[in-house]
């Protein structure tokens, strides 16, 4: 994986991979190359089985094969005649070769200029790419190849070489394909990079870190990049952290220190005149902040300056101060000559504003007005000026553009919330370094390729600050009541997913000063009741967000609405299904009402007794529940986590329904297995409280997937209906003897239907799907079982549909 640059002055070497006993290489095709050579591959989701001549083999012989077929074998499909294999070998000191990557980069790029591809050429290329890695992914999951290093480099080499084939796109004009990761985050699934995370935690990596890494970043190279920077704070003790927190990032009001310089241990404090902060905030203006030459602090009015600087700094490095407006000498005489050093017209004195100086911490009700006027400084700043201790340790000049970028990325500024909003609200903002501030999307914006060492350290710093991009720098400029809400919900919830705050009440300041709304609404109420103010202050939001999975608000009226846009959820399972977070103008939106979130969609409304049924057979969800339509269609709906802390409980009088994404096929679909479950829609579970005006008024309760059975369970579940329709029996009866009682009343019923020839090869055809016994007597006994649960649930298992322009009002 030596292609891949190592940042500046890194303690750590490449990643060893071995080059194993490969089988030798011909010049046929990569998808036949394991026939040729007498390899067997069988993959599912939960295995995959290496066999040569029908015979399983070693780990080794497994991973030799392997790194034949999926590494030198893509190679020599990319690269052609230009793939000398002994280019990419090295031999190591203890005499074992290893795999080298040295001249991949030459390589490729005299292959881009030589290969004289096409359109066609190349989306044949793009399509055996994506292919090699589904194979690398589920073998990568699925299966032990004794050493890590070896499907880490192939993931690698796939990521290349689907960037230079991108390249090629964008060089012929042509549409560029999309992206396909190899970390396949936010999923139960095995994550190929997770030998990555482990050998960062070895080296000194806070959990917190890894977590934030862990959510964001999706390619392995970048990963593996990452992996070798020392570790950001890791003077710091991280053994309290964790995945959820660092505790190093912690203000603690009791405890809290301020800092100094480093070298100066005993200045005094510097305190900003109360008086004139007050007069000026009370003057509908914001105070600034100069040190003279006597080093001593002056207040001025913005009204009279025409260029400031506005400071955006970690608490947690020690540059607040919970008990007064004051700051010690040498904080402020570094941050004054800072100041000085950066672009603009130069004056004798250098004016800023700081949090600490400039916003009153006693009284509140002066506080609060600061509070109310936090957007002005950051927007009306000629630059703000980042001082974080991490990045004030680094040279910039020292650093790649690639690590420039990854740096700012590990640092504090990074995790915490209130730095988001002072960033994205500047229209200048620079970063200062040991030697100088760096205006890092300027950096970004006149990257030249031509300019970088190598095109791999074009693709990596460009991923990494395209990122940042999103992170600090997108500014939604229209207001939250128009279809651009989705995107500025998701933006936001993407860029504050991975940051962290202190006072966990903050967040809906930030969130109102980064939207641009009125932020007097939060400031003049209870803390502890800020959030549900600020989503209150929509209008009208996307209708995903009720198939939410966040963390929900506790209020009455607003349970649809996520608690925080911080913490590590992904952001389908935040904002909800991508179909219906669409930002077209003609796309209806859901109305934030007094009652609960109010929007039309699709459902299917279940018979009255239904949750009193459920109770009286003691059903759990732990099974399926199953439900049949008018037209005689049967949907299994199985029931996920509850909608929100304590909505899982519902009283059994109350009529059930679900609400869907969109509305029920009105036929199963043709497919090869008739068993197959057609996936159609995610719901919530509700009850019917009441219906008025033609608004349907729910409790939600559960997060539901809906599934429309195939043509081999419709028949099977249409079977055992008319198997529990011969026996008329009471349900008391059937409530109150033993299940396996139950079965005997139905078993001679059942035999006369097994008798069928076409019955029984369906109930054969569904054993063999379910890899359950075939044989009668267990074909006999699952009708039996499901025809019993049947007749317990007779028309209560019946469903209506309900229409997509039905109104729900959901709370």
């Amino acid at each position: 994986m030596n292609h891949l640059p190592l940042p500046h002055g890194s303690p750590y070497h490449h990643l060893h991979v071995p080059y194993l006993d490969c089988i030798p290489h011909d010049n046929g095709s990569w998808y036949t190359y394991p026939q040729r050579h007498g390899w067997q591959v069988h993959q599912n989701k939960s295995k995959t089985v290496l066999l040569r001549n029908g015979e399983k083999r070693s780990v080794a012989e497994n991973a030799a094969f392997v790194q034949s077929w999926l590494y030198f074998g893509l190679l020599r499909d990319v690269l052609g005649d230009l793939l000398d294999v002994e280019q990419f070998r090295r031999k190591q000191a203890d005499g074992t070769m290893a795999v080298s990557t040295e001249r991949l980069e030459p390589l490729l790029g005299r292959w881009s200029l030589d290969c004289g591809y096409g359109k066609e050429e190349l989306d044949g290329l793009y399509k055996l790419l994506i292919e090699h890695r589904t194979i690398g992914l589920l073998m990568s999951m699925t299966m032990d190849l004794g050493d890590s290093s070896i499907l880490l480099s192939i993931a690698a080499l796939n990521e290349r070489l689907l960037a230079a084939v991108m390249d090629l796109h964008v060089r012929l004009g042509l549409e560029t394909p999309v992206n396909q990761a190899w970390r396949l985050r936010q999923t139960d699934l095995p994550d190929i990079g997770q030998p990555i995370l482990d050998l960062m935690q070895t080296r000194g990596w806070c959990p917190y870190d890894l977590r934030r890494l862990d959510t964001e970043i999706k390619e392995v190279s970048i990963l593996y990049y990452y992996s070798n920077l020392e570790a950001p704070r890791s003077s710091k003790d991280h053994g309290g952290c964790s995945k959820e927190r660092c505790l190093t990032m912690l203000t603690n009001p009791a405890t809290y220190k301020l800092s100094h310089r480093p070298g100066c241990h005993c200045c005094p404090l510097l305190s900003a005149n109360l008086t004139d902060i007050e007069r000026i905030l009370r003057n509908d203006s914001i105070p600034l902040i100069s040190l003279g030459t006597e080093t001593k602090i002056t207040v001025h009015d913005l009204k009279n300056i025409s260029e400031f600087v506005a400071i955006s700094h970690v608490w947690a490095e020690g540059s607040g101060n919970v008990d007064g407006n004051a700051l010690q000498t040498c904080l402020l005489e570094d941050i004054s000559g800072l100041v000085k050093k950066l672009p603009g017209d130069k004056h004798d004195q250098a004016y800023f504003w700081i949090d600490t100086l400039c916003v009153p911490v006693r009284p509140r009700e002066l506080q609060t007005l600061a509070l109310n006027k936090m957007r002005v400084p950051y927007e009306r700043a000629k630059h703000v000026l980042v001082l974080d201790s991490h990045l004030r340790s680094l040279n910039s000049k020292l650093l790649s553009t690639t690590e420039l970028f990854a740096q700012v990325s590990c640092s504090s500024w990074m995790r915490r919330l209130w730095t988001l909003q002072e960033g994205r609200l500047a229209e200048s903002v620079w970063f200062q370094f040991a030697n100088e501030a760096v205006n890092v999307k300027t950096v970004f914006t006149s990257l030249d390729r031509r300019r970088v060492p190598t095109r791999v350290d074009y693709w990596l710093g460009t991923s990494i600050a395209l990122d940042l991009c999103f992170q600090i720098w997108y500014r939604e400029e229209k207001v939250p009541n128009t279809s651009s809400v989705a995107v500025l919900l998701s933006l936001t919830s993407h860029s504050l997913r991975t940051r962290s705050v202190t006072v966990p009440t903050d967040e809906a300041l930030c969130l109102v000063n980064i939207m641009n709304m009125d932020l007097t609404r939060v400031t003049t109420v209870a803390p502890a009741k800020r959030m549900e103010v600020f989503w209150r202050m929509f209008e009208k939001v996307p209708k995903s967000l009720l198939f939410s999975k966040a963390s929900k608000m506790a209020a009455k009226g607003i349970h649809w609405a996520p608690s925080s846009f911080m913490g590590f959820v992904s952001e389908k399972e935040w904002l909800g299904p991508q179909s219906l977070s669409s930002p077209e103008e003609d796309d209806p939106h859901a109305i934030v009402t007094s009652t609960g979130l109010q929007l039309a969609l699709p459902g299917l409304s279940f018979h009255q007794d239904l949750a009193g049924r459920m109770k009286q057979f003691d059903f759990t969800w732990n099974f399926p529940l199953l439900v049949q339509d008018a037209d005689g269609l049967w949907y299994s709906m199985r029931v996920d986590e509850p909608w929100r802390q304590g909505s899982d409980i519902f009283d059994d009088s109350q009529q059930l329904a679900v609400i869907l994404t969109h509305e029920p096929k009105t036929e199963p679909y043709a497919s090869s297995n008739k068993f197959s479950f057609q996936d159609f829609a995610v719901g919530v579970l509700v009850s019917i409280d009441k219906t008025e005006d033609d608004i349907m008024r729910v409790v939600a309760h559960h997060h539901v997937a809906v599934d429309l059975l195939g043509e081999g369970f419709q028949e099977y579940l249409s079977t055992t209906s008319m198997c529990a329709s011969t026996v008329g029996v009471e349900q008391s009866i059937l409530a109150s003897e033993p299940h396996v009682a139950s079965k005997e009343r139905y078993a001679v019923a059942a035999r006369q239907i097994l008798e069928d020839k076409n019955t029984m090869a369906m109930m054969i055809g569904k054993a063999r799907h379910m890899s359950e016994p075939d044989d009668y007597e267990h074909l006999l006994s699952d009708l039996l079982d499901t025809t019993v649960v049947a007749a317990r649930f007779g028309d209560c298992s019946r469903a209506q549909k309900i229409a997509g322009n039905q109104q729900w009002c959901v709370d």
